[in-house]
């Protein structure tokens, strides 16, 4: 299993956290950041330093010197100018044959559902949702009544049925599709999110995208100060 995770951004909205330092790094308590944590539980199953890769941009060297030379790095140059679409196009070539996750890289959550996510087994793609409730300032996702994925982005409350949590995984039977798709998107909205593929791979391909549920499991996308400072103050219950 290879592992992607996004870390060009500049995580605005933190405004004077990240300032001077990347937000994937912020401290969760003494021993953990947020990317830290994240890349631990994943470690935990199996999955091994050399087949794990950050695709980075603002703070390149930060990523780069906390987490040292056995894991595999990427630079995207244009990440002030564009959202994620546009970075996985520039490194389309870090998804090869294997099985692989991408992975957003400020996401706090349990780790029995990464467990439940790493070891579910489908020639499908896949994503990660929570459908116990519907929150605001999030990616929401629209199912169908097999549990397929109908539509995800930004969907209206009212018509949603839950928040995708930031973590796909690709399996290498449908590498070479999600790769014609992902290039032929070149010509989107540079503040596009690389899940708009999958909204082109269902409309014009027919894809079935498997939903796994996160259950009762806890997890916070921390977007802004407000998301962080409630972590922050409830850091205790992810572990």
């Amino acid at each position: 299993m290879k592992i992607i995770f996004l870390t060009a951004g500049r995580g605005r909205r933190l405004n004077y956290f990240s300032k001077k330092k990347h937000k994937s790094l912020l401290q969760l308590n003494k021993q953990d950041t947020i990317l830290g944590k994240l890349v631990e539980q994943f470690q935990s199953f199996g999955c091994k330093k050399k087949n794990i890769y950050f695709i980075t941009g603002y703070k390149t060297k930060q990523i780069r010197t906390y987490f040292g030379r056995k894991y595999n790095y990427f630079f995207y140059k244009n990440f002030i100018k564009t959202n994620n679409l546009h970075t996985l196009i520039y490194a389309s070539k870090l998804i090869s044959s294997n099985n692989t996750i991408i992975s957003f890289s400020d996401i706090v959550i349990e780790t029995k559902a990464i467990k439940k996510f790493y070891k579910k087994k489908s020639k499908n793609i896949s994503i990660l949702v929570d459908n116990s409730s519907v929150r605001n300032g999030t990616m929401k996702v629209q199912i169908d009544q097999k549990n397929k994925l109908k539509k995800i982005g930004k969907i209206k409350k009212k018509i949603s049925d839950g928040n995708y949590i930031g973590i796909i995984k690709i399996p290498k039977e449908k590498i070479k599709i999600f790769k014609a798709f992902l290039c032929n998107s070149q010509n989107k909205n540079r503040n596009s999110y690389f899940t708009e593929v999958l909204n082109d791979m269902i409309k014009k391909n027919n894809e079935k995208i498997d939903i796994i549920r996160v259950g009762n499991s806890k997890w916070v996308e921390i977007d802004n100060v407000c998301d962080y400072k409630k972590t922050l103050n409830n850091v205790s219950s992810f572990y």
